[in-house]
């Protein structure tokens, strides 16, 4: 059992009953999870949507990039067709939000950290840089001043704090590993992975200011699912489970490889399941002075990763739940292809839209 497989092909095919039946004892309870079967229904990926000066000129490069891919539109978007559709609108001057090379991180920061692609790197980035497209160096200390393409030839093994590297057992270089390329208008795009990953487009992370409490609300109002775990002694699947007390633990050490010189906070963590694979929450990163003063999360409205999307069935439904939860909702119903879509405000101003039914793309 692969319990971070990155495609599934359940679909939520009797939402619609089981919200209208459960909507008020779903609004008491403040739990999707006991209305619904979660392994029969869980909301699949339906797309990224991206802002773009150049929508044509970036689907090229996301291309070149993966050539697996199609070139087609959705709804009316140019967009770039793949296991995770993106999805562009056309904007008149560049977005906030792209990475600045020299601080390693986007500005300003939003709860839509990068998404990326499940591949090995070790094959991946050779090609990648001969067609010349900008891949980020990893930092692999607090003073290290040139990085590593990948984490996978880092002179030790795993993330390390500043004190864990003081006295660091050296290890030899791996294969594979995490990796970052520059995408267009200054999209951060992740390669993951070693010789036994499955290729996939499909890789989100994100910020959030309470990760844990962040899983728990997807799982609450979006009927996701807490991401199982294994035990490495044994072998043996954890269920996922709720995050009791899930703003108790303070953000960890910061670790290293990185982008940033001051390392990256990962620590406490979280992922939940969708329908179509999984997503990773870390903690917010520009606290205290490490970004030279302590800067909240942004909305993801308007930057260069706009916001994500999920298939759902029984559009009413959601949105008469969702409203009754309390959840903000910044625009619709309104028309979306030949069904409709409506889009909220998840943790931290993430931007999450909720489209009818499965992407319907035009080649």
């Amino acid at each position: 059992m692969d319990v971070n497989a990155t495609t599934r092909t359940r679909r939520p095919s009797v939402w619609i009953a089981v919200l209208t039946i459960g909507l008020v004892a779903s609004a008491t309870s403040g739990s999707l999870s006991a209305q619904v079967d979660p392994e029969t229904m869980l909301p699949m990926v339906h797309h990224v949507h991206l802002n773009s000066v150049d929508p044509d000129a970036a689907i090229s490069w996301y291309l070149r990039a993966w050539p697996d891919a199609r070139r087609g539109r959705v709804a009316g978007f140019p967009a770039f067709l793949t296991d995770m559709p993106l999805l562009f609108a056309k904007v008149a001057s560049p977005p906030a939000g792209a990475f600045d090379p020299a601080l390693g991180r986007s500005v300003p920061q939003s709860p839509l950290w990068h998404i990326g692609a499940f591949v090995n790197t070790s094959r991946a980035l050779p090609r990648l840089e001969e067609l010349g497209i900008t891949v980020l160096r990893l930092r692999v200390g607090p003073e290290d001043r040139v990085g590593v393409r990948r984490s996978g030839l880092t002179p030790y093994a795993g993330i390390k704090t500043e004190s864990q590297l003081a006295s660091v057992e050296r290890a030899e270089p791996r294969e594979g590993g995490f990796s970052y390329v520059l995408g267009p208008d200054g999209a951060l795009v992740e390669m993951t992975g070693g010789a036994r990953t499955r290729s996939s487009f499909s890789h989100i992370h994100l910020f959030h200011e309470n990760p844990r409490c962040a899983a728990n609300w997807y799982v609450d109002h979006l009927g996701m699912e807490h991401t199982p775990t294994r035990d490495r002694s044994t072998g043996r699947v954890i269920p996922g489970h709720r995050f009791e007390e899930c703003d108790a633990e303070e953000p960890g050490e910061a670790g290293w490889p990185s982008l940033e010189r001051v390392g990256t906070i990962r620590t406490p963590s979280a992922s939940v399941r969708h329908g179509s694979g999984s997503m990773g929450f870390y903690p917010r990163q520009c606290r205290g002075d490490r970004c030279g003063t302590d800067q909240p999360l942004v909305s993801s409205r308007g930057q260069v990763l706009d916001h994500i999307a999920f298939s759902v069935d029984g559009l009413d439904g959601w949105v008469a739940r969702l409203r009754a939860e309390g959840i903000t909702i910044l625009r619709g119903p309104y028309a979306f292809g030949s069904g409709r879509a409506f889009l909220i405000e998840g943790p931290d101003g993430l931007a999450i839209e909720l489209v009818e039914g499965a992407p319907a793309p035009e080649v």
